[in-house]
């Protein structure tokens, strides 16, 4: 047929198709959307929750949208914000679109300041939402109607008359409610009933959360370890001071040792291991990397001229170089003027300061330009990508090596690049350049360098949560990462930059076999050589173990010899002494100063077991942390062991000096005093109510953020979505004949 016939005989379907096309053109994508979903009946069932399992219907979702769209036009959310942590979470949850850009953070040191016992992890599980928002409050919104609880019309408009002015200035109540009336074309009391029930679901929160109150006996506890202070003077004999360093035990003890503690972490104490031994292997990363040391960059830049300097001290005299004194120094009383710093005395500063940032800016283009080409493969993968495995990613990850030797050459630098060996989170805290670097650019604060290695994906459950960054990928490049305070660093001598990869990961687990040993190589700049210098060897570990077991006796002897001088003459004689007899053996470093002294321990505290636990929530998402809880344990236990030599009515240890046998730190002390400083009865009365008061809401609050996980709502509501009923395998068709039919 021709096409201009075509078009005549069809053209009222050619318009119809024309609006429909303009219609979504003007409308946008929601309008496609729409069309494609079809009508439906908005009536019908698309989920069901609850004790009851009530229907949840499409009419039902639109009303939760208009409802949290009202809401949030009356300020819910700052509202809410202004009270505690279970109004900023319900906020956040509800209302996330509101928040300022740096809430994330904020919430986090809000949680620390408060001692909340709230993690890290448990902050980014609030955004690991699975339904939206109108679902989440729909389901809360009908369990605190459920549970009975219910707001006042006329209390809601107490509050919202004080809050409406402060969050709409030189806005009345009245003024607002009417715009919210005009928009949303429902009646005033609908608007109050409707934000008495977001405040119900919060009361109702508060309720839940409160129901576990801390008792008298608890508090006191609390009390007495949060005021009482111990002091003690000691000497202490660490059992590896008097380890035969050349004794090496049978292949048999090593594996047995071995076997025994293979699958536990080094300082894990316990009765059953109370010399906490272990040889279980921490969570350990591998890096490639490309630096560039600072003093090389300042051959490359501009120097600023005397015109620059001075244009900048003119648009920052008033900022940075002016500051407020007394009209008349000699008069402490006379009022305050402002006094400019003249630009000679500045200009040196200033020129300092354009160097430095000329500095690092050129260091981070030349290691962004290293950036683009490592990862200019990987940058086309898609997020589906993910699960390709290391080989496959390594095959579209640029060569560190040649990228380093080119743009070296390219810049007239030294840039260096090389491989770590396997290093955990000590090692990396330890080295002296990785501890120092962060990232910037993602917030108010820089993130530690550390965090996003310890986030790969590769560490599952281990793999350190991140809300403002995403999670560091195998092969993808990681930075440039420099110190985090270098702009203000007096000086850059000795700094990096540097871009890393992680080219390999292993999980926390037992070593494979005795002699299993590892890397632990960090970056190192300008050494060409590749080859692993710092090994972690499981057997010389063993080794150690069984030395200092078989030293035990041997130090407990030396010990009680010491305590025996001691008592001959004086604590310092006795000192003196042992440092000339076994000093030199006890030495790790010959530089190392006396190994034998008189520790002063002031101010030791029992930590309760509240405490720790808050302790061990908020910092739970630290990479390496589990090391420093258990060495933080081993001190406490020692505090608990000095604290128990003192008498319930007393203040002072009795049968002093004596010699303390401690194997989770696997020394023994000697000890010269212990003494304490008590809570009194006077002072507890004083302080009973408002501890038990602070210990209830901080309960109260931590707990608040686990009834509103998003996944705990979901649970609670028993949430379960309406399956559409399957086709038929054969669809029926009008014009298809059945053989019956045919017959």
């Amino acid at each position: 047929m021709h096409l201009v016939k075509w078009f005549r005989k069809n053209n009222t379907k050619v318009m119809a198709v024309v609006v429909v096309v303009l219609m979504v053109g003007f409308v946008g994508g929601t309008a496609l959307t729409s069309l494609l979903q079809g009508g439906g009946d908005m009536n019908k069932a698309v989920a069901h929750y609850g004790p009851k399992q009530r229907k949840l219907t499409p009419n039902d979702r639109n009303e939760a949208r208009i409802q949290l769209e009202m809401l949030q036009g009356l300020g819910a959310g700052q509202i809410l914000r202004s009270r505690d942590l279970s109004g900023v979470i319900l906020s956040e949850l509800l209302f996330a679109q509101d928040r300022a850009a740096d809430m994330i953070a904020n919430l986090w040191q809000y949680v620390q300041r408060n001692r909340y016992r709230v993690s890290e992890r448990q902050i980014s599980a609030l955004y690991d939402r699975t339904v939206p928002a109108d679902i989440y409050w729909i389901l809360l919104r009908d369990e605190a109607q459920d549970a009975g609880f219910h707001v006042r019309g006329e209390d809601v408009g107490q509050m919202l008359g004080m809050a409406i002015p402060q969050l709409y200035p030189g806005m009345t109540y009245a003024q607002v409610m009417e715009q919210m009336i005009s928009r949303h074309g429902v009646t005033e009391k609908t608007i109050l009933t409707t934000f008495g029930k977001l405040w119900a679901v919060l009361q109702y929160a508060e309720a839940v959360c409160s129901m576990e109150t801390a008792t008298t006996a608890e508090v006191r506890h609390l009390a007495s370890r949060q005021n009482e202070a111990l002091t003690a003077e000691l000497v202490q004999f660490k059992a590896s001071y008097f380890q035969d360093k050349m004794a090496t035990p049978s292949k048999e003890e090593m594996t047995a040792q071995f076997n025994k503690y293979r699958d536990t972490f080094a300082g894990e104490a316990s009765e059953e291991n109370p010399y906490g031994f272990g040889y279980k292997l921490p969570s350990r990363i591998q890096l490639q990397y490309i630096a560039l040391d600072f003093n090389d960059v300042p051959a490359l830049i501009e120097q600023p001229t005397a015109e620059e300097t001075e244009t900048y001290y003119q648009q920052n005299r008033d900022r940075l170089y002016t500051r407020q004194v007394q009209s008349d120094p000699n008069d402490p009383n006379s009022p305050m003027v402002d006094e400019v710093q003249p630009y000679a005395e500045v200009a040196t500063e200033i020129t300092d300061q354009l160097t430095r940032e000329r500095v690092i800016r050129k260091a981070e283009q030349i290691l962004l330009e290293a950036r683009d080409r490592a990862d200019e493969k990987l940058g086309a993968r898609s997020s589906g990508d993910a699960k390709l495995t290391a080989d496959e990613l390594k095959k579209d990850a640029g060569d560190y090596e040649a990228i380093a030797t080119e743009l070296g050459q390219k810049h007239n630098l030294p840039l260096y690049y090389g491989r770590t060996g396997m290093l955990s989170a000590a090692d990396v805290q330890g080295d002296e350049n990785l501890r120092r670097l962060a990232l910037t650019g993602y917030g108010r604060n820089p993130i530690p360098l550390i965090q996003v290695l310890f986030s790969v994906e590769a560490l599952g459950e281990e793999a350190i949560q991140l809300t403002s960054v995403p999670s560091a990928q195998v092969y993808r490049s990681i930075g440039p990462a420099r110190p985090a305070m270098i702009e203000a660093a007096p000086e850059l001598a000795g700094q990096i930059m540097t871009l890393v990869r992680i080219v390999a990961v292993e999980p926390a687990a037992a070593p494979e076999s005795l002699d299993a040993q590892h890397s632990t190589k960090t970056l190192v700049i300008d050494d060409t050589n590749l080859d692993d210098t710092d090994v972690h060897s499981v057997k010389e570990a063993v080794i150690d173990d069984l030395r200092i077991l078989a030293a035990w006796e041997t130090t407990k002897t030396r010990a009680q010899e010491f305590v025996q001088v001691a008592n001959e003459g004086t604590w310092d004689e006795a000192v003196n002494k042992f440092n000339e007899l076994y000093g030199e053996q006890a030495k790790d470093d010959p530089n190392d100063p006396n190994v034998f002294e008189v520790q002063n321990r002031f101010g030791l505290q029992r930590i309760a077991q509240a405490q720790m636990e808050v302790i061990a929530t908020q910092t739970a998402n630290v990479p390496g942390i589990d090391e420093n809880l258990r060495r933080f344990a081993v001190e406490q236990r020692f505090a608990n062991r000095l604290y128990s030599l003192i008498p319930l009515k007393g203040n002072t240890a009795k049968d002093l000096p004596v010699v303390l046998e401690f194997k989770p730190d696997q020394s023994f002390y000697c000890l010269k005093d212990v003494s304490i400083r008590r809570l009194d009865q006077e002072r507890f009365k004083s302080m009973k109510t408002s501890l038990l008061m602070q210990q209830a809401h901080v309960e109260s609050q931590s707990l608040s953020l686990i009834h509103f996980n998003p996944a705990n709502i979901l649970k609670r509501a028993n949430l379960t979505s309406v399956e559409p009923p399957e086709d038929d395998e054969q669809t029926d068709d009008p014009n298809e004949q059945t053989e019956e039919d045919a017959a």
